[in-house]
C-alpha cells in the first residue's frame, strides 16, 4: 500500500548543554540553552540541504522535485506541509532556521518539548550522572528518577501531539517535527508500535541535526525510511 504521509523527524543543533564534559556539574536542567556557534552553522547547512533532498520529497508516486532551494517538499510554499517544534530555544532555533528555507511558518507545542526536569536539582549532579538517570528512566518506564519526567508520561504527551496534530488518514500530509533526543525517541517508538519492553535492548541514535524519517500508510502502518542522516553534515567540517 502507499504510504500516505510522511514524518521528518529532527533534532536540534548543537546547543551548549550537548558539549558539557562528563565531570561538569549541572545544578539543574536547563531547558533555554542555546545554539553553540558550531550549532548554527549545523542548522543553516540543515537548511540548505534538507529541502533539496530527495529522500524528503512526498511519499508514493509522482516526478521527482526540481533541484533548488525549498524544492524537494514541493515547489515553493506547499500547504501540505508543517513544521512543529518544541518551544525550547534550541529546538525552536533550529526550526526558524529551517522553516525559513522551506518557506513555511513554526508551529510551536509544547508537546514535543524535551523530557520535563526540575531547574535546580535538589544536589547538583555531573553530566555522568545525568546520563545515568537519564538511563534509569528508560529501564523504568513509570519511574521518576531525580524528579524528571517518566518515559511513561512522556510518550503520553508525545502520542497526544499526534494524534491531535497529526492523524492517521491525513493524505499526502507532510510534518516536519522538531524537537530533541529523548522526545523523538517517544516519537519513533509511537509511531512505529514499538513496545517499552524494546527500551532494554534497543534505542534509536538520534544525533543534533540528525534527520529520520517515517512513512504512514492510509491504515496507520508506518515504515522506518531513513534513521539519522547526516549528509548535511559534511558543509560544517
Amino acid at each position: 500500500m502507499t504510504a500516505a504521509q510522511r514524518f521528518v523527524l529532527v533534532r536540534h543543533a548543537e546547543a551548549s548543554l550537548n558539549v558539557l564534559r562528563d565531570d561538569d556539574v549541572m545544578p539543574g536542567f536547563d531547558p533555554d540553552a542555546g545554539l553553540t556557534p558550531l550549532g548554527e552553522r549545523q542548522a543553516r547547512a540543515l537548511a540548505e540541504h534538507l529541502p533539496g533532498d530527495p529522500a524528503v520529497r512526498p511519499p508514493g508516486p509522482g516526478p521527482a522535485p526540481r533541484p533548488g532551494p525549498a524544492r524537494g517538499l514541493g515547489a515553493g510554499p506547499d500547504p501540505a506541509v508543517r513544521v512543529y517544534s518544541s518551544p525550547q530555544r534550541r529546538a525552536a532555533r533550529t526550526a526558524e532556521v529551517l522553516a525559513a528555507a522551506l518557506g513555511v511558518p513554526v508551529l510551536a507545542d509544547g508537546r514535543l518539548a524535551e523530557l520535563r526536569a526540575p531547574r535546580a536539582f535538589p544536589r547538583p549532579m555531573t553530566v555522568r550522572q545525568w546520563d545515568a538517570v537519564l538511563e534509569d528512566r528508560l529501564r523504568r518506564p513509570a519511574a521518576e528518577p531525580a524528579g524528571v519526567e517518566s518515559w511513561a508520561a512522556q510518550r503520553r504527551r508525545v502520542r497526544e501531539f499526534l494524534d491531535s496534530r497529526c492523524p492517521v488518514g491525513a493524505d499526502g500530509a507532510r510534518w516536519v517535527l522538531v524537537s530533541h533526543s529523548e522526545t523523538l525517541q517517544a516519537v519513533l517508538f509511537e509511531l512505529l508500535g514499538l513496545e517499552d519492553a524494546l527500551l532494554h535492548r534497543t534505542r534509536f541514535k538520534i544525533s543534533n541535526t540528525g534527520v529520520s524519517i517515517v512513512d504512514r500508510t492510509e491504515d496507520g502502518c508506518a515504515s522506518l525510511v531513513v534513521a539519522n542522516s547526516k549528509t548535511h553534515l559534511a558543509r560544517t567540517a
